[in-house]
């Protein structure tokens, strides 16, 4: 009995102990198991140029569509997004411009949106200079055209990519994308720094004709037209294959401005017309007031561009802008109101006296006998003599007589214009 008993015991602590020692084994398999497939759940890879809200796509191809979007920035300057959804987006265009603003790293950008059946595409920045409506249609079909949707979105960059190449799109580093306003001299505050990098924005894209300011201390051994040239030519500014815009400068050190223009900007800014700038900006920088000259400087550039473009001609030598009515005109005004007023009052009050007539002569002042004339000379009083000065044949050679725009070439082998001066 004793010994079945003690059979039986060590049966059932046997029994006990290889349960116990499996238990840990298993448990310790799916934990393992269970960790990686944490693991895997919260390691994201993240992609700036591809958004797949849903899913749909595998990593390995959102992989080769960020490839490709990402080989195209760096050719050619342009971003381009792919979103993808399966719900249907009340306003695709809204969710567009969020992801060009939060992901951008350049003004050029085209998004490709995918939301259910429908496809849609926007342009941003100086793209939609670049991009036609007519492309951007082409494009879309192309896209619409592929099977699934990455291919879709691989056709929709290559698609971009054959139009820019056509186009001789310049390729543009990252390192070289400016924006309109750079104050490297910390001259104007952050709300003014920030409405006047708006209004450069909007006056540049409204034009297609960039318009920047940029402040820096010390030029180095460059000097202002160098240093403006270069500034320009190197970070990524100008609309269209000739690069069209206007750049200002300032140099603390020295105290030196210097417009530079290029493209159009040659055109549009002759140098006649940046003298009536410069007369009109500089005085605000004298003062110290240099969001008051940006600003100016800004406006004065909307003008000249808007009037070429209305017109078809530059502001140049003896053609400028009328100038505003100001208060002198006010005064001269009121004085020719004030005196036609006058003029009306007396002749009414002259009206009134009916018991005088004019006499047709003389005699019928005088009393009979009262004149008695003695004595007659002649006395000469004075003599008026006027005198004009005989025309000069100056040649066309002097000042802007001549107008248009001087030129030179910058060391990158650009055409510029400008002008400049110290304040």
């Amino acid at each position: 009995m004793t010994k079945k008993m003690t059979a039986l015991f060590i049966a059932i602590w046997l029994m006990f102990t290889l349960t116990a020692a499996a238990v840990p084994v298993f448990a310790a398999e799916e934990t393992e198991t269970v960790v990686v497939a944490q693991e895997e759940e919260t390691v994201a890879v993240s992609y700036q140029y591809i958004i797949d809200n849903d899913g749909i796509i595998s990593d390995t191809n959102k992989a080769n569509i960020e490839s490709a979007a990402a080989a195209l920035y760096q050719r050619c300057g342009v971003n381009v997004f792919c979103y993808l959804t399966e719900e249907e987006l009340k306003k695709p265009g809204s969710v567009a411009k969020k992801l060009y603003q939060e992901n951008a790293d350049t003004d050029a950008a085209l998004v490709l949106l995918f939301d259910g059946t429908k496809v849609h595409i926007y342009t941003y920045g100086r793209a939609s200079n670049l991009i036609t409506d007519e492309e951007c249609t082409q494009i879309m079909n192309a896209a619409n055209e592929e099977e699934t949707y990455t291919r879709a979105f691989l056709r929709y960059i290559d698609e971009v990519s054959d139009i820019l190449v056509e186009k001789g799109t310049l390729p543009i580093p990252s390192e070289r994308l400016l924006p309109r306003f750079v104050d490297y001299a910390g001259l104007v505050s952050g709300s003014d720094a920030k409405a006047l990098l708006q209004k450069l924005d909007e006056i540049s894209e409204a034009h297609q004709l960039d318009v920047v300011v940029v402040t820096q201390y010390s030029l180095g051994d460059k000097t202002p037209m160098e240093y403006a040239d270069d500034f320009y030519d190197y970070n990524g500014y100008g609309f269209g294959e000739n690069r069209d815009g206007i750049l200002l400068l300032l140099g603390m050190e020295n105290r030196d401005w210097r417009i530079t223009t290029i493209g159009k900007g040659i055109t549009v800014f002759t140098d006649a017309g940046q003298q009536y700038i410069s007369d009109r900006f500089v005085s605000y920088l004298s003062d110290g007031n240099y969001y008051g000259g940006f600003d100016k400087f800004a406006t004065l550039c909307d003008e000249f561009i808007a009037h070429y473009e209305e017109t078809g001609q530059a502001y140049d030598t003896g053609y400028m802008p009328k100038p505003p009515f100001g208060w002198g005109m006010a005064i001269l005004g009121s004085g020719a109101v004030g005196l036609i007023a006058g003029f009306i009052t007396v002749s009414v009050m002259k009206g009134d006296l009916k018991s005088v007539a004019a006499q047709a002569a003389a005699g019928a002042y005088t009393k009979p006998g009262s004149l008695n004339i003695t004595t007659r000379n002649d006395l000469f009083l004075y003599n008026t003599v006027t005198r004009t000065a005989k025309p000069q044949d100056t040649g066309g050679g002097g000042g802007h007589s001549s107008g248009g725009s001087s030129t030179h070439s910058s060391s990158s082998g650009s055409s510029h214009g400008g002008s400049g001066g110290h304040f």
